[in-house]
């Protein structure tokens, strides 16, 4: 029996061989050859280099490499599709591993076509874009963090700003380290009162990420200063504070305050020089006019220009004299005894003072009246040319460079 082994070996060979070929001559084969194309999902590229392994997760009996074109030809035996195995995909850490099953390979066929295999492969950085702070005329910080590198290094990361939407690298851009995590990044020279655009960036092997786009616009490069309180107000002068609270971005190269009779003033108008820099300041108005209405404002310069404060409304005293009248007494013969007393020269030298009187009310200067000396301080006057019976009216007076003012209305009847 042993003899005959090899014999019968040999014919169940030829009968094996000859059912093979009799299936294959009727489109059934026993090995597939199971082709495949491999394409990256994000960019449509043939993904080469890939290994691409015949295995039930025991053992690994063969395998494939992908081409340039991204092709695979691997065989497939129904034994094998009958102990389930499957298509392990694999490369490095940039792509995603990727399992595909043999169920559907419809076996039988000498050639199955696998179709196209899309593969997650490696993708731009993700980032964030972090809340624009400390803004001034010319700069502001901004900053962002990078949560994944996409499966590749991250080689540069920082804002990237435009007056324009969507910046990009291309545009102003700051590089504030590598790798995953937190970043802060400072954007230089801008434009003062501009709006612009900003993101966070991150680039790695396949590209760059854009985080959310924020806006923010920069300060006007004018300083803001705050006109405060008016005092010491007088007929020609007065005193008015105000402070500096910011620059503007610039240093403040001039500050004080400025009036005039018609609303808004600048520089351009009457105004003090008080320094310089951030800070409180004090201006004296002079040569104002008594009894007039003056608006007053604030101002602060720095190389881009003067800003100004808000608007005061200035009265100013008027300059007149304050001046009280005395009883009458003494009146007997024709004669009266009367005076006063000037209170206030009302910011001038007062010239003169008396009494003038009338029979009819509301006496002044143009009627009977008494010149009793100048400046402060009370007054004695006779009145004289009186008429028995006759009501008289009486004030007091003062003069000064301003005019003249009189006192209260006193009343008396001659003797």
């Amino acid at each position: 029996m042993k003899k005959n082994l090899p014999l019968l070996l040999c014919i169940l060979s030829v009968l094996l061989t000859g059912c093979i070929k009799n299936l294959e001559k009727e489109g059934i084969f026993m090995t597939t050859k199971c082709h495949g194309m491999l394409i990256e999902q994000r960019t449509n590229q043939p993904v080469c280099g890939m290994r691409i392994m015949l295995t039930n997760g025991d053992k690994i009996p063969v395998y494939a490499v992908s081409s340039m074109d991204g092709s695979f030809e691997i065989e497939v035996t129904a034994e094998q599709v009958s102990q389930k195995y499957y298509l392990q995909i694999t490369a490095d850490s940039l792509y995603e591993e990727k399992q595909v099953s043999l169920q559907e390979v419809g076996y039988g066929k000498q050639n199955f076509d696998l179709g196209t295999i899309y593969i997650v492969g490696p993708d731009v950085p993700v980032v964030t874009t972090a809340a624009v702070t400390d803004i001034d005329a010319v700069s502001a910080h901004g900053g962002g963090e990078v949560l994944d590198g996409g499966k590749s290094s991250v080689g540069s990361r920082g804002l990237c700003w435009s007056t324009h939407q969507y910046p990009t690298i291309s545009d102003a851009h700051t590089v504030n380290g590598d790798g995953l995590g937190l970043f802060q990044g400072e954007m230089t020279g801008l434009q003062v009162g501009t709006v612009y655009y900003v993101r966070a960036y991150a680039t790695n092997g396949v590209g760059t990420g854009y985080g959310e786009q924020r806006s923010f616009t920069t300060l006007s490069g004018l300083p803001t200063v705050n006109t405060c309180v008016l005092s010491g107000i007088q007929p020609t002068s007065a005193v008015c504070s105000g402070t500096v609270v910011a620059d503007g971005g610039f240093a403040v190269t001039a500050r004080g305050v400025c009036w005039s009779t018609v609303p808004q003033p600048t520089v351009a108008n009457a105004h003090t020089t008080n320094g310089a820099g951030l800070g409180d300041f004090i201006g004296n108005l002079t040569g104002l006019q008594p009894s007039t209405t003056y608006y007053v404002r604030a101002y602060a310069t720095n190389a881009n220009g003067t800003a100004y404060g808000e608007q005061r409304l200035l009265i100013t005293a008027t300059g007149l004299p304050v001046v009280t009248t005395a009883q009458v007494t003494n009146i007997a013969g024709g004669t009266a005894t009367c005076g006063g007393v000037v209170q206030s020269d009302g910011g001038f030298t007062v010239t003169a003072r008396g009494v003038c009187y009338s029979s009819t009310p509301n006496p002044t200067l143009s009627g009977p009246h008494t010149s009793d000396g100048a400046g402060l301080g009370s007054f004695v006057s006779q009145l004289t040319g009186l008429t028995h019976g006759v009501t008289y009216y009486v004030r007091a007076y003062a003069t000064n460079g301003v005019g003249s003012v009189y006192g209260e209305e006193k009343v008396f009847v001659g003797e």
